[in-house]
C-alpha cells in the first residue's frame, strides 16, 4: 500500500459512520451499566422507618448489611433476585422478582407475606423443622401447619425441581460463579441422573422405595431445562388395574422434585448471628441435612427415611433422638470426607475413604481376619427410618392418587443385617418389606438377590418377591429393599451379634401417616439370616388396625395378608469356627486388659506418648494377630 492511501478512504462519510458506531457501543454499555444497579432497591429497603410502617420491617437491608452477610462484595440486589433495580414503583420494581416460595400440602405455592412476616431464620427448638416459619401456640412456637416446604428461589415455582435457567441468570452468571455452574450441571446430583434412571416400576430394573420418575423429563448428560415429560406416566398408567392421569403424575412428580438440590440448598444457610444473606463456600452437614426445612428435602429422605441413619442425630433422625456420628461430635462435616470429584462443583464422592485420618487403623485392618469388611458393619449399631413402605390409593396434593405412599411407619431395626456386596465385602444394610397395588402384569421372583448398580456405582440391594393377589387393590407387587447403612459410627457391636447361626434383626414401629388408619398402630417383625436364606419373621401389629373413612386395609397395610411371603433365596450366614472363634475372642480380652493396665500409667505422660497410645489401640483393635507384638513394643520403647 502506497503512502497516503488510508486518507483516500476516508472522509466525512466513514467518520460519521465510525462516530455513530462509537456513540452506539458507549450507548448500549452506558445503558447496561445504568440498569446494572440496585439503587432503588437499597433506597427503599435501607429505610428502617419505611420498611416499618409498610408492615416488613424484617425486610430492612443496607448494601453494606448485605455485602457482610453475604460475603459478596460489591453484590447488587438484582443479581440475586432479578426483578428491576432502577424502577420505583414496588411493582414493577418486584416483576420477575425470585425469592424464597413455601409449598402448602397440596403443592400450592403460598405468598409469604399472606401467611408468614418475619425474619426467615431458624426458629424454635425443634432442629430439623428450624427454617420452617413458625406460628405463636398457647405460648409455644410452632412450625407453620401450612407450609409443607421452604424452597429457595433457584427452584421452579411450576416443577418445584432446581432450574438451570434461573441459576444461569444468577448464580451461574458471568462474573459470578459461571464455570460452578456448569460443572454442577453435568454431575449426578445437578442432573439428578439416578432417580431420572428409574422409568417404570419394573424398568431398568427392579421397584425403588422412592417409586419411578412418574412425570419427569429424562436422564441426561447435562441438565440444560426441567418440565414435565408423560412418556413414562403412560408405561407406569399401562401396568396398572386403575387410572392414572398426567395431572396425578405431576402431582407426585411435584413432591419427588422437592428432594433434590440446586446450589442455594448447599450455599445458602440463613442465620440468627450472621443474617438472612448468610452464605457458606463450604456447606455444614446441616445444609446436607436440609438445613432445618423439614425431612422432605435433600438427605433426610436418602438417609434417615430410607437407610435409617444420620449424622447429626437428635432431630436429625426419624424417629428422634439417635446419637450422632463420632465424627459429626468432633466437628466434622460430610463433605469433609465426600470430597469433589473430577467432575467439579456437585460431583460429591459416595465413598470416603478412612485412610486420610486412620492410617494406622486402615493398614492393620487391611491385615487383619475381619479385611473382607467395611467400617460400618462393627460401628453402625441400629437403624431408624422406615420399616415398611406400602403404595396404594390416597390423596396427593388434594386429589385421589393411586400411588400415596404410607412409608411413616417409623421405628428402630437393631442390629443391623450384614450382607456381602457386589465385591464380595460385608456391609450393614436396612431391610424392609415393600409394597404397590393395583399391578396388572404378573411379575416373576428375582432369579437371585439383585444389586441396582451391578457395578458398585452404588451398593443397594433388592429382592423382587412377585405379585400377589389379596382381598383387594387387585395384584400387588412385593420386594425387599437391602440398602446399605454408612451412619452414624459409633462404639463397635459384639461379635457375638454376628457370630450365631443367624443373623437375627428386630424391628419394632409405629404408623404415624395422616391417612389410611383411622388412629396410628403399632407392630414389628424379624428379619432371619442365615445359609437357607433371608426373610421377614413374625410380622405383626401389636394394636388393632381401623381404616379411616373412604379408605380399604389394602391401601396401607397389605403386608396384613403377605406376611409369609418375605423370603430371599441365599446364603446369608457369617461363617464362624468354634476354635477360631474362641481364640481371637481370648486375644481380644487380653488386649482389652493390657491396654487398661497400660492407659492406668501413661496418664501423667507426655502428649507424644498419649498419641502414639491412641495409635495402639487403633492398631491392636483392629488386628488382633498384631495385637501382642504391638504391645510389647510399646511397652518397650515408653517404658
Amino acid at each position: 500500500m502506497r503512502i497516503g492511501t488510508i486518507s483516500d478512504y476516508f472522509n466525512w462519510k466513514t467518520a460519521a459512520i465510525f462516530l455513530f458506531q462509537f456513540l452506539l457501543v458507549i450507548t448500549i454499555l452506558g445503558y447496561r451499566a445504568w440498569k446494572d444497579t440496585s439503587v432503588e432497591c437499597i433506597r427503599c429497603h435501607s429505610d428502617k422507618k419505611k420498611m416499618e410502617q409498610l408492615g416488613f420491617p424484617e425486610l430492612y437491608a443496607t448494601q453494606e448489611m448485605v455485602e457482610k452477610e453475604s460475603r459478596h462484595p460489591y453484590v447488587h440486589c438484582i443479581q440475586c433476585h432479578l426483578g428491576n433495580g432502577r424502577a420505583k414503583d414496588p411493582d414493577k420494581a418486584h416483576k420477575g422478582m425470585l425469592a424464597v416460595f413455601f409449598v402448602d400440602h397440596d403443592g400450592k405455592v403460598i405468598k409469604r407475606k399472606d401467611i408468614y412476616k418475619g425474619a426467615l431464620l431458624p426458629t424454635g427448638e425443634d432442629k430439623i423443622r428450624q427454617m420452617l416459619p413458625h406460628v405463636e401456640i398457647d405460648g409455644e412456637s410452632w412450625p407453620h401447619w401450612m407450609v409443607r416446604n421452604v424452597l429457595w428461589h433457584d427452584r421452579s415455582k411450576e416443577t418445584f425441581g432446581y432450574d438451570p435457567k434461573i441459576a444461569r441468570k444468577t448464580c451461574g452468571k458471568s462474573g459470578c460463579h459461571p464455570s460452578e455452574f456448569k460443572q454442577f450441571n453435568t454431575t449426578h446430583m445437578g442432573t439428578n441422573f439416578r432417580q431420572r434412571t428409574m422409568r417404570t416400576w419394573l424398568e431398568p430394573y427392579g421397584p425403588h422405595n422412592c417409586g419411578p420418575s412418574f412425570a419427569d423429563i429424562s436422564r441426561t448428560e447435562k441438565l440444560t431445562k426441567i418440565g414435565f415429560s408423560f412418556e413414562n406416566t403412560e408405561k407406569i398408567a399401562n401396568e396398572l388395574n386403575m387410572p392414572f392421569s398426567r395431572q396425578q403424575a405431576i402431582d407426585k412428580q411435584k413432591f419427588c422434585n422437592v428432594c433434590h438440590t440446586g446450589c442455594l440448598d448447599c450455599h445458602y444457610a440463613p442465620d440468627v448471628e450472621k443474617g438472612v444473606h448468610n452464605f457458606t463456600k463450604i456447606p455444614r452437614s446441616e445444609s446436607c441435612g436440609g438445613y432445618g426445612r423439614g425431612t422432605s428435602i435433600c438427605h433426610p429422605g436418602a438417609m434417615q427415611s430410607r437407610r435409617g441413619g444420620t449424622y447429626i442425630g437428635g432431630d436429625y433422625s426419624i424417629p428422634t433422638g439417635m446419637e450422632p456420628d463420632a465424627h459429626y461430635k468432633k466437628d466434622i462435616h460430610c463433605v469433609d470426607c465426600h470430597t469433589t470429584g473430577e467432575k467439579g462443583m456437585g460431583d460429591m464422592q459416595r465413598k470416603a475413604s478412612c485412610q486420610d485420618c486412620h492410617i494406622e487403623i486402615e493398614d492393620a485392618h487391611s491385615k487383619s481376619i475381619h479385611k473382607n469388611m467395611d467400617c460400618a458393619s462393627c460401628h453402625v449399631n441400629e437403624l431408624r427410618g422406615y420399616q415398611i413402605t406400602v403404595w396404594g390409593p390416597g390423596e396427593i396434593a388434594g386429589r385421589e392418587n393411586p400411588f400415596k405412599k404410607y412409608s411413616l411407619y417409623y421405628g428402630i431395626q437393631k442390629p443391623p443385617v450384614l450382607i456381602k456386596d457386589q465385591k464380595g465385602i460385608w456391609m450393614p444394610v436396612k431391610v424392609w418389606p415393600h409394597s404397590v397395588g393395583n399391578i396388572k402384569p404378573d411379575v416373576k421372583p428375582s432369579e437371585r438377590l439383585m444389586f441396582r448398580w451391578p457395578d458398585g456405582q452404588t451398593r443397594d440391594a433388592y429382592y423382587v418377591l412377585g405379585t400377589f393377589d389379596s382381598q383387594a387393590n387387585n395384584k400387588h407387587l412385593l420386594w425387599l429393599e437391602l440398602q446399605q447403612a454408612s451412619h452414624p459410627f459409633g462404639k463397635a457391636r459384639d461379635c457375638d451379634s454376628c457370630h450365631k447361626e443367624r443373623q437375627v434383626a428386630v424391628s419394632e414401629w409405629e404408623f404415624m401417616d395422616n391417612q389410611g388408619a383411622e388412629d396410628n398402630f403399632k407392630g414389628g417383625y424379624r428379619i432371619v439370616a442365615g445359609k437357607d436364606g433371608l426373610r421377614i419373621d413374625d410380622m405383626h401389629n401389636t394394636t388393632s388396625i381401623k381404616a379411616a373413612e373412604g379408605y380399604k386395609i389394602e391401601d396401607f397395610a397389605s403386608w396384613l395378608h403377605f406376611k409369609d411371603k418375605w423370603r430371599v433365596p441365599g446364603d446369608f450366614s457369617i461363617k464362624t469356627e468354634k476354635e477360631k472363634y474362641d481364640k481371637y475372642i481370648s486375644i481380644s480380652l487380653k488386649t482389652k486388659r493390657e491396654l487398661k493396665n497400660i492407659e492406668k500409667k501413661i496418664n501423667e505422660k507426655d502428649k507424644k506418648v498419649k498419641k502414639r497410645f491412641k495409635e495402639l489401640k487403633g492398631i491392636v483393635l483392629h488386628d488382633q494377630d498384631s495385637a501382642e507384638r504391638s504391645i510389647n513394643e510399646f511397652k518397650e520403647k515408653f517404658r
